[in-house]
């Protein structure tokens, strides 16, 4: 188990370690671990999401964009969810896990923004902001480095986040939707990482 850590020089190893942790224990054991709450970064209540990636392709990615529980329990949730829940794919199988790499992005609160004309499509700094479209009781939300991955420019990252949200391209222009940007701190699981027993 993952205890009290200094998170200034360990995060970056340590949130995705317990990612793995947690997709492993359950998908093998059918057990949720539990993460100690001593650092004050798992007592706050931060949005995350949990990306599972098998080499270059997409195997699973959920999260929470305001939670009520604190991070720790927050991530645990989210990387069991991705392992498990994502409906783009089936759930991960044991014969998988050694195969998978792990991704936490931590967020930022989301921030309204308004896009009245191309001037203020400027306001979305590509690779640094996601996004989140709310629009007639639906959500779509990209993270940031979803727009440097696919090579979009703004007016693609609006419009992919409106199919996200299972509305039309385009939606973003309408009265009735609103835009949210935010910043995502990534911290990806290295093949050195992986090797590496918790």
């Amino acid at each position: 188990m993952i205890e009290k850590h200094d998170h200034s020089e360990d995060l970056a190893r340590l949130l995705p370690a317990l990612a793995r942790e947690a997709v492993e224990s359950y998908i093998r054991e059918e057990k949720t671990i539990k993460v100690s709450s001593g650092d004050e970064i798992f007592r706050r209540k931060l949005g995350v999401f949990v990306t599972i990636r098998k080499g270059s392709s997409l195997r699973g990615c959920i999260g929470y964009t305001e939670p009520p529980w604190p991070l720790g329990i927050t991530l645990i949730r989210a990387a069991i969810a991705s392992g498990t829940e994502d409906p783009r794919f089936p759930s991960i199988t044991p014969q998988e896990l050694d195969d998978l790499f792990y991704e936490v992005t931590i967020l930022t609160e989301p921030r309204e923004i308004h896009i009245n004309d191309e001037q203020d499509l400027g306001k979305i700094r590509l690779g640094i902001n996601g996004l989140m479209i709310d629009s007639y009781g639906r959500t779509g939300l990209l993270l940031p480095q979803v727009a440097l991955e696919e090579g979009f420019d703004a007016v693609d990252f609006l419009d992919v986040t409106c199919e996200k949200a299972g509305l039309m391209p385009g939606c973003w222009k309408s009265k009735g939707t609103k835009i949210y940007i935010f910043e995502g701190i990534v911290y990806k699981e290295n093949q050195d990482q992986k090797k590496k027993k918790l």
